[in-house]
């Protein structure tokens, strides 16, 4: 089965304009009003602009249009500003990615295999980087809307760019939590399918040690290097 992560194809998956909610195996999708644009791009600036830092387990399930559970992976993630990013699933879709803001590393060990490719730092192709990179022009890249719940704090954006991996993202903040923690991000494409990140032990600006965004590779793999367009 095709691995997914939350950089490249595996975040070619959004969510329309309805607000999701986690039970076992199944995403829900609820109707929810949502706020004034305007405000909400603010409003999610300010929230974003909280994070230099962010460090999380997370559970990360995919399905099809029909329900159907494509794949269900766990593992750990790291992001520091600027563009840095560290995403590592276990089990049977073992697989660690990497950037220090400049290249991005995908190294599948049972392939013994590393691709490397020049980091995207658009907001609109990397996502991940909502967590870690500069957001001033969001509003520029994305329609956004707010809703909120007497629990959360739910941001829905969709790319101005109809041409996008993905068509909407949902990003939900537990609004009971003094650091407001990011809970859960929720992707769908165009076919329908959505995938659903949810986060657990978060922690808002912890201390990463320096070399936690750098990969060195290993002896003996393949490699195959796109940056500048050598891929």
């Amino acid at each position: 089965m095709k691995r997914t992560s939350i950089i490249g194809t595996g975040l070619a998956l959004a969510l329309t304009c309805a607000s999701p909610s986690w039970a076992g195996d199944t995403i829900h999708v609820l109707s929810q009003p949502v706020a004034n644009t305007t405000y909400a791009v603010q409003n999610l600036k300010q929230q974003l602009n909280l994070i230099n830092s962010f460090s999380a387990k997370f559970v990360q399930l995919t399905q099809d249009g029909l329900g159907n559970t494509l794949q269900r992976v766990e593992g750990f993630m790291q992001v520091a500003k600027p563009g840095k990013l560290r995403w590592k699933t276990e089990g049977i879709y073992e697989q660690l990615v990497i950037s220090d803001g400049q290249s991005l590393w995908i190294y599948d060990e049972d392939l013994e295999q590393v691709s490397i490719k020049d980091m995207d730092n658009r907001l609109s192709e990397t996502p991940a980087l909502l967590l870690g990179g500069d957001v001033s022009a969001i509003g520029d890249d994305f329609i956004i809307t707010e809703s909120n719940t007497e629990n959360e704090i739910r941001f829905i954006l969709q790319p101005k760019d109809t041409s996008q991996l993905f068509d909407s993202l949902e990003l939900d903040f537990n609004k009971l939590d003094e650091q407001q923690s990011l809970t859960q991000m929720i992707i769908r494409d165009a076919s329908g399918q959505i995938t659903q990140i949810s986060f657990t032990d978060v922690l808002n600006n912890p201390t990463l040690a320096q070399d936690t965004f750098n990969f060195s590779i290993p002896d003996g793999i393949d490699i195959i290097d796109g940056r500048q367009g050598k891929y």
